[in-house]
């Protein structure tokens, strides 16, 4: 049985509150990624019970329905080795990479940390970015922007990672790893943040007032398509894709700090403990907004209002076609 809880405190499943582990970063010479332990206040944190998890066969969902928002623009062929609507990243890796705060840095818990790479940091000392390990060669293409993936669409939220992982692979796509991910968001200068080194609430859609969800309508497997439509509209505060265009990497993809969560695969602790892991972060203060940090502790079939998706594909050497239509603005 799913269990949801918003931060300040996680919750069991008695409802009572208890500390997530915390990792310990005092003694680390450089990380692989920073862990989301869900402690921030209002960052979100969907409990999913693991064994029900690892038990359970995967969902089979329903196909993902068109909503009633405005039509979006077509997307744009950018490179000939990537399907029409995808981006080619082309570049070098680095999987223990270390920055340096130099203001603002804050541990889970809110508290001043002197970690060069704290779990909050407003900002980082420009170019410190050091790697502690062999540089990977990567050549992936990325969709332009969250699915959809449609300039001005609003990102489709409450999927699962199955769902995602489905719905990328029909089109010919599969879902990113979060080592894919995080090089298209901190492209080759290795940037902590999409756009630079100190965080801008200005740039990307971070920082919105939180409001109280309803989980008895959430979590509900019978409600009916419309209530959980209004309930999810009554909370979002997505924006459209695109639509805030210093929210773009240096390799030209759009909203990878904040708008909507991004569900990636599992590489870099190779399926432990999911084979699931939550990128970018989402609209609501608290969430860091970083390239490198994830959440780890959504199970696959965790579906949340503020999780969403894009693809990544491998290029070829010849011009790809349109893709197969992705869907409309306005889906959940």
């Amino acid at each position: 049985m799913a269990v949801f809880a918003l931060l300040g405190a996680v919750q069991d499943s008695n409802g009572r509150a208890r500390p997530a582990p915390a990792a310990n970063t005092a003694a680390r010479p450089a990380t692989q990624t920073v862990v989301d332990t869900g402690l921030m206040r209002s960052e979100l944190v969907s409990l999913v019970d693991d064994e029900e998890a690892e038990s359970e066969a995967p969902p089979s969902p329903e196909p993902l329905s068109p909503g009633s928002a405005p039509a979006a623009a077509p997307p744009v062929q950018h490179s000939p080795r990537c399907p029409a609507g995808m981006l080619e990243v082309d570049g070098l890796y680095c999987k223990n990479l270390l920055h340096r705060c130099i203001k603002g840095g804050k541990d889970y818990k809110g508290q001043p940390s002197p970690d060069p790479e704290p779990y909050y940091c407003d900002e980082f000392a420009v170019g410190a970015a050091k790697c502690f390990s062999p540089e990977e060669k990567k050549r992936f293409c990325i969709d332009e922007y969250e699915y959809p993936n449609r300039k001005g669409a609003i990102p489709r939220v409450m999927v699962s990672w199955y769902e995602a992982k489905r719905r990328c692979e029909e089109l010919g796509k599969r879902l990113c790893g979060d080592d894919e991910w995080n090089l298209a968001c901190e492209g080759p200068e290795r940037l902590p943040y999409v756009y630079g080194w100190k965080r801008d609430r200005s740039a990307c859609n971070i920082d919105k007032r939180w409001l109280k969800p309803n989980d008895g309508i959430l979590a509900n497997k019978g409600v009916s398509p419309e209530r959980l439509q209004e309930e999810v509209d009554r909370l979002s505060k997505r924006v459209p894709s695109g639509s805030m265009p210093r929210c773009r990497s240096p390799y030209g993809v759009m909203d990878m700090g904040g708008n909507v969560d991004e569900w990636t695969v599992n590489v870099t602790w190779k399926g432990k403990p999911h084979k699931s892991l939550l990128k970018g972060g989402h609209w609501m203060g608290g969430a860091r907004n970083r390239c490198r940090p994830v959440t780890a502790r959504h199970g696959e079939t965790t579906s949340y209002y503020a999780q969403g998706f894009r693809c990544c594909a491998d290029p070829t050497m010849t011009e790809q076609a349109p893709p197969a239509t992705e869907g409309t603005a306005g889906e959940r």
